[in-house]
């Protein structure tokens, strides 16, 4: 309805008759997706979109941190200047980097994707991966950079492009070279905003060098590109995290639950199953 409350509400998914300004990248990126003059609103609707996953990005792009210059100011915001048709999935893909996002259509509806902190959902280990096999791949260290040239546009200079170097000091005197790469803070116009963009894009660089790559069964089938998910490997870390119950050890009742191996209890410890 548009009324101002001084509590939380559970939104239903209405939204207010009157339009209204936003920059708040989530729902920019909806106007896009069902707007029938400029956007994909002759092949949309919002019952193709997961509106509610946007309401969550929505909220984590408000929240306020701190600037470049020590003002608070939103996560994020989508200051941008459409000029010309492209082609839609490019305009999708851009729009969704300003909340580091990405998009994907499953099961009729288009789910957008935000990489922000967040629990894990399941747990692999020998006993779930088939034949309980984890093989893994890393970055080689002359593609990881260690310096990101980010590209917004600044207000001061009448919104011109210019660039930001954001770089980690510590990784390049390890490195004994500089690395640089290019980036865009697309919809950017905070310097705050461009360095949080290049500060993500040097930490994905730097930290997530590690591929790993395993075979399950349908136990998994909930899962969804984005989710967070942990991982016991007993060859790597020489202990084991997780087991099935299993019927040939033995027979289940309301005492006894087999498992596929033996395990050792502690004295004075509760344990929960």
């Amino acid at each position: 309805s548009g009324v101002i409350e001084n509590d939380p509400q559970d939104w239903d998914g209405a939204f207010r008759g009157k339009l209204v300004y936003t920059n708040n990248p989530a729902w920019v990126f909806y106007d896009i997706l069902v707007n029938s003059r400029y956007g994909l609103g002759e092949f949309l609707t919002e019952f193709d979109i997961d509106k509610f996953a946007l309401y969550r990005i929505a909220r984590y792009c408000d929240e306020m941190v701190t600037g470049a210059k020590g003002e608070l100011e939103p996560r994020f915001v989508a200051n941008i200047y459409l000029t010309k048709q492209a082609d839609a999935y490019k305009v999708l893909k851009d729009l969704a980097t300003i909340f580091r996002g990405m998009l994907y259509f499953i099961d009729g509806e288009i789910f957008p994707v935000m990489d922000a902190p967040s629990n894990p959902v399941y747990a692999f280990n020998t006993s779930n991966v088939i034949d309980g096999e984890f093989t893994y791949e890393t970055t080689g260290s002359k593609t990881r950079a260690n310096q990101f040239i980010v590209r917004w546009n600044d207000p001061d200079y009448d919104y011109e492009a210019r660039n930001l170097i954001v770089e980690d000091s510590e990784a390049i005197a390890k490195d004994r070279h500089v690395l640089s790469q290019s980036a865009v803070a697309f919809g950017a116009t905070s310097e705050g905003q461009a360095e949080r963009y290049g500060r993500w894009k040097l930490w994905t660089a730097q930290n997530q060098k590690e591929i790993v790559q395993f075979s399950t069964t349908q136990n998994a089938l909930f899962l969804r590109p984005g989710d967070i998910v942990t991982i016991s490997d007993a060859e790597r870390s020489a202990t084991r995290y997780g087991g099935r119950v299993s019927g040939s050890h033995g027979t289940i009742s309301t005492t006894s639950i087999p498992i596929d191996s033996t395990i050792t209890l502690t004295s004075g410890h509760t344990y929960d199953l």
